[in-house]
């Protein structure tokens, strides 16, 4: 996009600003904020608006917007006290006043599937974007308001995940009432992901058909469908907004590392640099998480600004200490933990990843009490946060065995029913069938956490334990020979320093069990 104001020239497809054709030099957070008043010049861009845009939602102070804005004046022959383009409305943002006349860029491409045109948002945010497209639904009005009101909602709920930059409902909707196209939107946006699909009634059922769509490869990276009755719609409205949204933050998270993978890591920008690391972290392996602490590492030295960053290099050195792989220190990896889950949530308090990581670090002190207010407030920032369900309902039980998590384990497992982290979602049931005493129900829930493609060695020790207690002695040693396999040196006393149950019923039954097994 070409905009002309006066004798200046801005270029967003190459971020250069020049007058009577010679350049101006200007920084790349500089030009965004121009960009983003220029483009929003029919209304006043509030501060929040451009932290979102500029900054990715990070906390920042306004002595720093006003450095922007009086930059931004400068590169196009402006000041604050005249404010012949960008003009302060005190107390509310900034407004472009300016008559501008734009063009689209030579470099501009006609093809939907890989739009060449890239903001200058684009350089300076690398989330990954999607816009939601409202659904088209087949027959009567009452139902076109439904599908619009799905497709409401899942904006809504993803645009809790603030690794996920969402298009706004008013944009995305302008495609549906023919104001402008998905062409057009993809080049003012530079979105990377469409979810779409329609909705039809028959025989007393709703069917909700929807794919998500890689824009820049054409590919299709999932395509599914739900159905509901008629008259379950109220009570399943928001089941089925969940289960949508854990299955497009997987797909997206996946798909992100699988295009990481492509770029050699010298050339990694920040956020491929997390969600690489991310897909390593979650192998749980020795190998795995030394590459997901470098690359996670590596984001934050890219980005010192970047708070899911330091947030994931929290949970790299969390599983470190956790698991004690060989060579490392626990006494320095807990110090990291704790210091780079203090550090996201510096940089953004309202990150539910920075929330979980400051939350589960206490564990690795004993603190498991200090950890659950850090976990309910994960929760309430996304309400559809499995992990966040799990580590609560982990902690709960941790610190008391009067409290149960039946409820944490069911809210984890249907939000993310295909995580890596599924043996701890059965896991924390297993405990709380333990709590109440029921052996063979917490057997059942052990091994099945113990089974998951992803368990810990700890878990082999809870089967273990579980069928012992159900007096199934050649079960209970098969498992726990598992569990030595992989960790020769496993004992009652490593299952404690990774899950520091308090005295109470559950250590009792599991530490009492263990030992009976000689452990």
């Amino acid at each position: 996009m070409i905009i002309i104001l006066n004798e200046y020239r801005i270029d967003t497809s190459s971020y250069r600003i020049t007058r009577y054709d010679r350049p101006v030099e200007v920084e790349p957070q500089v030009f965004t904020v121009l960009q983003v008043l220029i483009e929003n010049r029919h209304r006043t861009v509030t501060k929040e608006d451009l932290i979102d845009h500029v900054w990715q939602g990070r906390v920042m102070s306004d002595a720093a917007i006003s450095s922007r804005i009086k930059s931004a004046r400068q590169a196009i022959g402006d000041d604050g006290k005249t404010q012949r383009f960008i003009k302060t409305q005190h107390g509310i943002g900034f407004r472009f006043i300016g008559d501008v006349e734009i063009y689209p860029s030579p470099q501009d491409s006609p093809l939907l599937s890989a739009p060449s045109s890239v903001t200058a948002n684009e350089a300076t945010d690398h989330r990954p974007s999607i816009v939601i497209l409202p659904f088209n639904a087949k027959s009567e009005k009452e139902n076109n308001i439904l599908a619009h009101g799905l497709a409401h909602d899942i904006i809504t709920a993803l645009s809790r995940l603030r690794w996920l930059k969402v298009i706004s409902r008013s944009s995305a909707f302008q495609v549906a009432n023919g104001t402008t196209d998905l062409q057009t939107l993809c080049q003012l946006t530079s979105v990377r992901y469409c979810l779409s699909g329609f909705l039809t009634v028959h025989s007393g059922y709703f069917t909700l058909s929807y794919e998500l769509s890689d824009l820049q490869s054409g590919a299709v990276l999932v395509a599914d469908q739900v159905q509901m009755r008629n008259e379950w719609i109220n009570e399943v409205r928001q089941d089925i907004i969940k289960q949508l949204i854990s299955s497009l933050e997987l797909q997206i998270s996946e798909n992100e590392a699988q295009r990481a993978q492509l770029k050699s890591a010298e050339n990694l920008d920040a956020w491929e640099a997390y969600h690489l690391a991310t897909a390593h972290l979650y192998r749980f392996t020795a190998t795995d998480n030394e590459k997901a602490t470098a690359l996670f590492r590596r984001a934050t030295q890219l980005e010192p600004q970047f708070a899911r960053a330091h947030a994931g290099l929290s949970a790299a050195e969390f599983q470190n200490a956790f698991n004690l792989y060989p060579g490392i220190d626990r006494k320095t990896s807990v110090s990291r933990a704790i210091g780079s889950a203090e550090r996201s949530v510096e940089l953004d308090r309202l990150d539910p990843l920075a929330n979980f990581v400051m939350g589960r670090s206490h564990w690795l002190n004993g603190e498991t009490d200090l950890s659950i207010p850090w976990l309910e407030r994960a929760i309430s920032l996304n309400p559809n946060y499995a992990h966040g369900f799990y580590a609560h309902g982990l902690a709960s039980l941790m610190t008391s065995d009067a409290q149960r998590s039946y409820h944490n384990s069911e809210q984890a497992i249907s939000l993310s029913p295909l995580d890596p982290f599924l043996y701890g979602f059965y896991g924390i049931k297993a405990f709380s069938y333990l709590a109440d005493e029921d052996i063979s129900n917490a057997r059942i829930w052990a091994e099945k956490a113990a089974q998951q493609p992803e368990a810990i060695a700890v878990m082999d020790l809870l089967a273990a334990a579980t069928c012992e207690m159900d007096s199934d002695a050649l079960t209970a040693q098969k498992w726990l020979e598992r569990g030595k396999r992989r960790k020769p040196d496993i004992d009652h006393q490593y299952f404690f320093k990774a899950l520091p149950f308090g005295h109470g019923k559950v250590r009792a039954l599991v530490q009492s069990s263990l030992e009976r097994l000689g452990v």
